[in-house]
């Protein structure tokens, strides 16, 4: 008689105190990454800063591999597998740690697990970004600007405890900016925001008119969220 050779279903680990930065890439992540951390949540990373983020892009390679595979294959084995390892170790560090998402729809993954979930959503005007991934040779990512931020205005309806901010309103340190943190409960310090670092202001990229009609919705949900 032969015997079944069955694949055991592996569970998902609980993430005790998921604090993410999610936002399209050239979005201002990064930079919301160093608010966050100036409040005291430390954000693994294993890529080094370069001329176009001086101070460090603040996310794990591995993870940022995982955020694809998830969006295309879900909750497999093997990414169960991968997805324990990085919660692993997001539960060992001491304090609050931080995982920065880039692509977006990922995130619902990481909710489901999560014990305790808090989300800095950033956006950016689509023309800037654009603009600056065509300056670093990025014609295309996996996500386009208009799907990554459909997700973004989804992960912020579905997460109770988020927020949504313009990278500009932060460049130019808006006073809602630090308030928002601190609604969820992050005191940031303003002044690591250096606005001579912006490197695309006021492009005049051709947008699509969903992209328009998404990016003036995202401007009034930011309203929203900030008061």
């Amino acid at each position: 008689m032969a015997i079944k050779n069955e694949k055991k279903d592996i569970r998902p680990l609980v993430l005790q105190n998921g604090i993410f930065v999610a936002g399209h890439p050239r979005s201002g992540t990064s930079l919301v990454c160093q608010l966050t951390e100036s409040a005291g949540v430390h954000f693994l990373s294993n890529l080094k800063p370069d001329k176009y983020n001086k101070e460090g892009y603040f996310e794990m390679s591995s993870a940022k591999e995982l955020e694809k595979r998830l969006i295309d294959e879900a909750m497999t084995n093997e990414n169960i597998v991968e997805l324990n390892r990085i919660v692993k170790t997001l539960n060992e560090v001491k304090g609050l740690s931080g995982l920065k998402i880039v692509h977006i729809p990922s995130i619902f993954y990481y909710s489901h697990i999560s014990k305790n979930i808090r989300a800095i959503f950033v956006f950016r005007n689509p023309a800037d970004v654009k603009s600056s991934m065509l300056r670093r040779g990025i014609s295309q990512f996996k996500l386009t600007w208009f799907e990554n931020n459909n997700a973004l205005v989804s992960a912020y309806e579905n997460i109770e405890k988020s927020i949504i901010l313009s990278y500009e309103s932060i460049i130019e340190g808006k006073p809602f900016v630090k308030k928002a943190f601190k609604n969820l409960g992050f005191n940031v310090d303003m002044s690591v925001i250096k606005r001579e670092s912006q490197t695309q202001k006021k492009s005049k990229v051709v947008l699509t008119d969903d992209e328009k009609r998404l990016y003036d919705l995202l401007k009034k949900i930011e309203k929203h969220s900030c008061k």
